[in-house]
């Protein structure tokens, strides 16, 4: 039974204590609710003469008492939402007659728990992720084992995403200037998500500029002949995405970094470097081994992705040598050796905006993460 009959109920009790307790040939001193009140314990109240403790447990027998009180005092607000999944409620509690304070209380959220639990006068939650109506039920209960058989209710929504605290803003960069504003850098991480996450046509959104933007596609692996390819931004476990704002692509395309991207490295700037430099995949020595020992010599102090530096007439007179190098010692041959290797992808992908104007702000700011849906995915205030 819950709070839909509880004004007819107090009505009753109401009516029936004051009956008590106001009955003939008896009246109230004044005082004597106030030191009912201020007593922790009674086991005969001063306040009810013993001819009259008959009528009280007529009272507590009453199909219309509830021997405990219960309020919640604290939580989410009801038929509210929240945009969180950690939620604490507090209680209040008390004991009619004889008036006494309780701390001691069952609750039952529906939609989580199995059943009713016992708990102090404060319980907290950590639900999972996602969009779903929860209700608490609470009653007092005293060391007798009786309980407020009218609970308290408290419904509520948990209005997030389903990978709230799965996908992460990890960090922000706000060290921009009004002539620097490419030095703005928001990064996101997949930090739990076991499956790949799929965040392109996700929202950004800085509280103090108001300003908003989806996140963009990019390619999966950059090819210079093909700038066009559109793949949507899939975060798989442990990975980044580094969203510069100000800044315009260096390689005229948003992209995930590999391991031939050291080739690249001298188009970008200390601060959006990449990180798979001198991870890339060298040609076999079997494939050089007929040249000459001056051109294998060369060819084995290439160190890593790195274009190497050949003079005008270098191996001039080996011009099979010559081709050999030119041929296997740049992006696109390293890709089509490596491409197909369990640890070609790398796990970071570099976005690039373009905008001419900063966004956050240099000293305090929330920036707010929302998926596809609308949904909080997370937020990060500094």
């Amino acid at each position: 039974m819950y709070r839909t009959d509880r004004a007819y109920k107090k009505f009753a009790i109401l009516f029936l204590v004051c009956f008590l307790l106001l009955g003939a040939g008896e009246s109230a001193e004044a005082g004597k609710i106030g030191d009912i009140i201020k007593r922790s314990k009674l086991k005969n109240s001063v306040f009810i003469s013993p001819s009259r403790q008959s009528g009280v447990r007529m009272v507590r027998n009453s199909v219309f008492f509830s021997p405990l009180e219960t309020a919640i005092t604290g939580g989410p607000e009801h038929n509210g939402s929240i945009q969180s999944t950690k939620v604490e409620f507090t209680l209040d509690g008390w004991q009619i007659l004889p008036f006494e304070k309780v701390r001691r209380f069952d609750v039952w959220l529906i939609g989580y728990d199995g059943g009713w639990k016992e708990t102090g006068g404060k319980v907290a939650y950590n639900l999972p992720a996602g969009r779903k109506t929860y209700t608490l039920l609470a009653r007092a209960k005293n060391s007798a084992g009786e309980f407020d058989n009218t609970a308290a209710v408290r419904t509520f929504m948990v209005n997030t995403s389903e990978y709230f605290g799965k996908i992460k803003i990890a960090s922000v960069v706000r060290r921009a200037s009004v002539a620097k504003p490419h030095y703005e850098k928001l990064t996101l991480r997949n930090q739990s998500s076991d499956l790949g996450v799929n965040v392109t046509g996700w929202t950004i959104k800085a509280e103090r500029s108001n300003f908003s933007f989806n996140i963009p596609t990019a390619t999966r692996v950059y090819n210079p002949r093909e700038l066009s390819v559109a793949d949507p931004i899939v975060l798989t476990k442990g990975a980044v995405a580094d969203i510069y704002v100000g800044k315009k692509s260096p390689l005229g395309v948003n992209f995930q970094e590999n391991s031939c991207d050291g080739y690249l490295e001298n188009s970008f700037e200390g601060y959006d470097g990449l990180s798979a430099s001198g991870r890339c995949v060298l040609p076999d020595t079997s494939s050089y081994n007929s040249f000459s020992v001056a051109c294998r010599t060369f060819i084995r102090s290439i160190n890593g992705c790195r274009t190497p530096s050949l003079t005008a007439f270098q191996f001039g007179g080996e011009p099979a040598c010559r081709d050999f190098i030119v041929r296997n010692y740049n992006y696109q041959s390293c890709v089509e050796r490596a491409r197909n290797r369990a640890d070609f992808y790398q796990g970071k992908w570099k976005v690039y905006l373009g905008r001419a104007e900063e966004i956050f702000d240099d000293l305090n700011d929330k920036i707010y993460l929302y998926d596809n849906k609308g949904l909080l995915v997370d937020r990060y205030s500094y």
